[in-house]
């Protein structure tokens, strides 16, 4: 399936039909197919979907596969560059969550120790109760 950057409504010119057949304003798309990168065609907005069907290149093609092929690398390389960006994005968002767990972490061990020593000395309090109030009986 090609990638299509987005479409302007339509362009005037010599060049271009504003509307197609069933009506709507034409859009201008480029297309980044292996076959086609970086050639602009119009089309219908129903291209993608229901089709009317209906397009058209108005730029020439590349005068060579050298560089058609090279222009669809030049593109695969700005692609993987943003993704690249979005990846390490990710990573620091990854990387600030994971700090902020372990905060958490070292809180809630801190709370368990504290609570355990609360209850070793209530346990104490409760056996001297125990032992005081114990003899007197």
């Amino acid at each position: 399936m090609a990638n299509y950057a987005p479409g302007t409504p339509r362009v005037m010119g010599k060049y271009v039909k504003p509307y197609c057949g069933c009506g709507l304003a034409m859009t201008v798309k480029t297309a980044w197919t292996r076959e086609n990168p970086g050639k602009r065609f119009i089309s219908c907005p129903k291209y993608s979907g229901p089709k009317c069907g209906y397009y058209e290149f108005f730029d020439e093609d590349l005068p060579s596969d050298y560089y058609r092929d090279l222009l669809w690398e030049e593109h695969q390389k700005g692609k993987r560059g943003v993704q690249r960006n979005e990846m390490q994005e990710q990573i620091h968002v990854l990387t600030m969550e994971k700090n902020l767990l372990a905060d958490e972490l070292t809180c809630t061990k801190a709370k368990l120790q504290l609570y355990d020593k609360l209850f070793l000395i209530l346990i104490g309090i409760l056996i001297v109760f125990c032992v005081v109030f114990g003899m007197k009986a």
